[in-house]
């Protein structure tokens, strides 16, 4: 097996997914300068700071949604295609961020947000159907070790940013003039750049299974032979098992055959999200200080927030690096109950230590509650519902995810004004009991299967087969 050039590949892939996580979390560390540069006293729509960041921090996640909604349909025109054109819609996003201006940052910000949503369906689903069966658990993972790479360096460029109080206490004039935000912002844009460049003269290939549905069967077979030059010798697959690959239309996924996978896979994202990771994603500079008075932080407050967000990012990284040996072992099913065990546990604990104030134990567990939040659905998800889910549905999936990332971003800050940071956790612990039972209940373990039996893990081969020969016979019928 051509282990370089596949990973060499698989790599360039996955920079999808570091995109995604960059965007995420490159603005966090800039709010403060972009409110008061951007003149949002004057505009009648944003009448403070607080709805200033919330419009503009979910702009991302609301563009998202949609690029994962239309994700699957884009999928059709071919993986290698649908990225190199996203990553185009990613530069003009990125240069529409570069204007001094609110809605400008607000429409490249959705823009930026639509394309990562694309990317997040289009990476994991490439990766996966490149992947051979003995390598789908580090392949798949790097999904998200690209993700969590972004993250940190993300977090590592808001050091760029200056704070917006001196060390004196006073307010910080730099925040005023400064453009360490456009160096941040325009990153995203020179990566897409690279990337396409990549795709389009290096890495020129698509899936095997991309182009058995479009009856292209030679550049199949090369691209394999590209990866594995013994893999036909290798496995002596007769004709039936290489003809050409039917794609799944949208009104088959309530079929018995498709179903439940769909059923499946969009609880498991949607659990992902209630696990409460985006409480500490989005809000982990509050998080960080949330022992000083709002309003009040000192120098040294904001400081310890930068340091604590850099952590959660560094931890983010290693936490995934760790699940790459424990998938061939444990597997898929195994990994999320000790994850979702793990946050529970943590979860419990950093309520307890908020009862009593205790901001050492909360950054202690707040870390912890990451780590396993990495070692579960984190890397999980993107892994399994790849393997068990068709485009369309791994793009049903992700809306899921990124609907409820927008959610549970807007309503953060009304339920710490409710709950308090201690009812906050309790209740994020509770969900994560109902996520602990149901991938127990229902939950398969995809480790070491084929294709062929991954398509059929939720339903029966009697289903899959006449499932097939219906659709076949759809797209060819026969003439009497």
């Amino acid at each position: 097996m051509n282990l370089i050039f596949l990973w060499s590949w698989m790599i360039t892939i996955g920079i999808g997914m570091f995109q995604m996580g960059y965007c995420n979390v490159m603005f966090s560390s800039f709010l403060d300068i972009l409110h008061n540069q951007h003149d949002v006293k004057a505009n009648s729509y944003i009448k403070n700071e607080n709805d200033f960041n919330s419009v503009i921090t979910t702009a991302v996640p609301v563009g998202a949604a949609l690029g994962a909604f239309t994700g699957g349909i884009i999928a059709s025109i071919g993986r290698r295609e649908g990225i190199i054109l996203i990553n185009f819609l990613l530069c003009v996003g990125t240069a529409i961020t570069m204007i001094l201006d609110f809605f400008a940052l607000l429409i490249g910000r959705l823009i930026v947000g639509y394309s990562v949503g694309v990317l997040s369906v289009l990476t994991p689903l490439f990766i996966s159907e490149v992947s051979p069966v003995e390598l789908s658990g580090p392949l798949g993972t790097l999904s998200q070790i690209m993700c969590t790479v972004g993250i940190m360096i993300g977090y590592f460029m808001g050091y760029l940013a200056p704070l917006k109080l001196t060390p004196e206490g006073k307010e910080n004039p730099a925040i005023l003039s400064t453009n360490s935000w456009r160096y941040v912002f325009i990153i995203p844009g020179i990566i897409a750049i690279t990337h396409s460049l990549l795709l389009l003269f290096v890495f020129k290939y698509d899936t095997p299974k991309y182009y058995r549905q479009v009856g292209n069967e030679v550049m199949a077979r090369k691209v394999e032979l590209e990866i594995d030059p013994d893999i036909h010798q290798k496995n002596n697959l007769p004709k039936k098992e290489v003809e050409k690959e039917e794609k799944v239309p949208v009104s088959k996924h309530c079929s018995p055959l498709f179903r439940w996978a769909l059923v499946i896979g969009c609880l498991l994202a949607a659990f992902q999200q209630l696990t409460g990771i985006n409480v500490v994603i989005f809000y982990s500079n509050k998080v960080f200080v949330s022992g000083s008075v709002p309003g009040r932080q000192t120098y040294n407050d904001l400081v310890e927030a930068r340091t604590g967000t850099m952590i959660v990012g560094i931890v983010n990284w290693a936490a995934t690096m760790v699940t790459i040996p424990l998938l061939g072992r444990l597997g898929r099913k195994v990994l999320l109950l000790i994850g979702h065990t793990g946050m529970l546990v943590s979860l419990v604990a950093l309520g307890i230590c908020a009862v009593f104030n205790d901001n050492m134990l909360i950054i202690l567990f707040t870390v912890t509650f990451i780590a396993f939040f990495e070692i579960g659905v984190g890397s999980v998800l993107f892994l399994y519902a790849a393997e068990i889910m068709t485009e369309i549905g791994i793009s049903m999936a992700l809306v899921v995810c990124w609907s409820l990332t927008i959610l549970i971003s807007l309503i953060t800050p009304r339920m710490i004004l409710c709950l308090g940071q201690k009812g906050l956790y309790f209740m994020f612990a509770g969900i994560n009991i109902v996520g602990w039972l149901f991938i127990l209940f229902f939950v398969k373990e995809s480790k070491g299967k084929s294709k062929e039996e991954l398509k059929m893990l939720y339903s029966s081969e009697v289903e899959y087969k006449y499932e097939m020969k219906e659709m076949s016979d759809e797209k060819h019928p026969k003439d009497y």
